[in-house]
This record gives structure tokens, sequence and C-alpha cells, in this order.
């Protein structure tokens, strides 16, 4: 094995898998953020103006841009759980006045819906009902910003998996060989076998006195077959991969071969 030198970067199926998995997470998770940003606030904006200009409704009286963000539906849910019973109780616990009253109904607008208390008397009976959204509340607007969070975290797992896939390195010299980093003197190997046919093979070697387990795959590594091949010559090894092959090419001979006989059998056959 004197003068013994391989080396191999990354197959391709384990990092196009990784990036496949990343884009497909992180590109979720800006598709929340743009929602939360400009999808859903313009769609806010779009439909408010719209029925703003409603000559059922406002009819123009109340222009978007005199609209601030509150409030919203849960300022209107916790009003509602205090169960106010005048107009003057709705508006202190909002902390604000109506922004406009229409036939003696006032309505509390901001850039995400409106609350209207209706009713000609001082008594009021209110309820979430009460609430109309021009499209999404402030409250749904914020949770695409905690899904773009969720998002993120098995998006950037991803990202990492990539790196460390695409930087894989595996190099064997005279000594051993050196996986990602982590050297293995072929001194240290003790067995390479459990090859399983969708294409991976455990190393199993000594360090720090006990036995441990390296997973060789030809989807993480490009020259998977003459890695173990090396390995195999150096340490006497069974090369189980190459026999697998070996046996898959006999049983596709004797498939062909057996095909062939059977046809030229059918052709030397006299015709009815």
């Amino acid at each position: 094995m004197a003068g013994t030198r391989l080396e191999s970067g990354p197959a391709r199926t384990d990092a196009l898998w990784h990036l496949a998995r990343a884009l497909l997470f992180i590109g979720f998770g800006l598709y929340c953020v743009y929602d939360g940003v400009i999808g859903y606030p313009g769609r806010n904006q779009a439909e408010a103006l719209k029925r703003l200009q409603d000559p059922n409704t406002f009819n123009g009286q109340v222009r978007w841009d005199q609209l601030g963000d509150v409030p919203d539906l849960a300022d209107w849910e916790r009003v509602v759980k205090t169960a106010p019973k005048t107009r003057a109780e709705v508006q202190e616990r909002l902390g604000m006045k109506p922004t406009i009253t229409i036939a003696g109904d006032d309505y509390f607008v901001s850039r995400t819906g409106y609350i209207r208390v209706s009713g000609k008397s001082e008594r009021l009976t209110v309820s979430s009902k009460d609430w109309v959204s021009w499209y999404k509340t402030r409250g749904e607007i914020r949770t695409q910003f905690v899904m773009a969070a969720i998002c993120a975290v098995p998006g950037l797992y991803f990202v990492l998996r990539l790196i460390k896939a695409v930087t894989l390195r595996v190099t064997i010299d005279d000594e051993g060989m050196t996986y990602a980093g982590r050297r293995i003197a072929f001194a240290d190997m003790v067995s390479l076998r459990d090859y399983n046919k969708k294409g991976w093979i455990d190393l199993y070697y000594r360090a720090d006195g006990k036995e441990n387990r390296l997973r060789l795959d030809n989807e993480k590594v490009a020259r998977f077959d003459e890695i173990v091949e090396t390995i195999c010559q150096a340490k006497g090894f069974r090369n189980e991969v190459r026999i697998f092959h070996e046996e898959q090419a006999r049983r596709a001979a004797d498939a062909a071969a057996a095909r062939a006989a059977e046809d030229a059998s059918d052709a030397g056959e006299p015709k009815p």
C-alpha cells in the first residue's frame, strides 16, 4: 500500500436533499414575512379603501391616512369581556372616541377593520360580532412572523447540513483515512461490514478505548466504491460492496443468457 493516496469530495445527492429542504423552509418563511410586511397590510388597505367609499356606510367620510393600528379584534374582545353597558364605557375601555358616528351608530375604525356599536339607546349589548375585518387582523399579521420564525429553525438547520455536505472531504494515505476532519488510522480499523444495498456500509474502529462506528454512504461521498476498496485492500477486509455488485452483474448476465436461449429456442420452432 506504499504511496497510497485517494481523495474524494462530496456526492451530489446528500447536498441536493439538504438544499431542497433548506429552500422549502426558508422559502416558506420568507413568504410569511412578505405576507406580514406587505401582503396582508396591502390587502387590508385595498379592502379598506374600497369599503370606505361605500355609499351605504362610510361614503368617503373616513380617509385611510387618518387611521391608526387600533382598535383591533383583540382590543375589542378585551372590551367585550368587561360587558360595557354604555357608550361612554366602550370609549373609556377602548381608550378612544369613535372615528365617526353614522345614523346613531358609533364606528371605531383602524387599518385592520372597524367596530360598530349600534343602537339609539345608551344601554348596550356588545359582542365580538360587532368587529369587522378589512382582511386580516393585527393578530393574524403577527402570526405570519411567528410562522417565519418557526420555519427559520429547520431552515437554518438544513443550511448547516448543506454546508457540511458540500465541504465533506475524504483522504486516504499510507497510514489511514481522514473523514471530514476525523483521523482514523488503519491500525485502529476493526471491520468494514453490514453493507446495505441502498448504498452504505459501516466502518468500525477503536478510539478512546471503545469501538466506534462511521457510516460510509454513497450519497454523501463521491468515490464511495474506491474508498471501500482501498480500505479493504489495506486491512484485508472482505469487500461486501464489490461482492454485491459482482453478484448483481452475474444474475443480470444469467438472466440475459436465459432470455437469449429462450429467444433462440422460439426462433427455431416451426411455424404452425
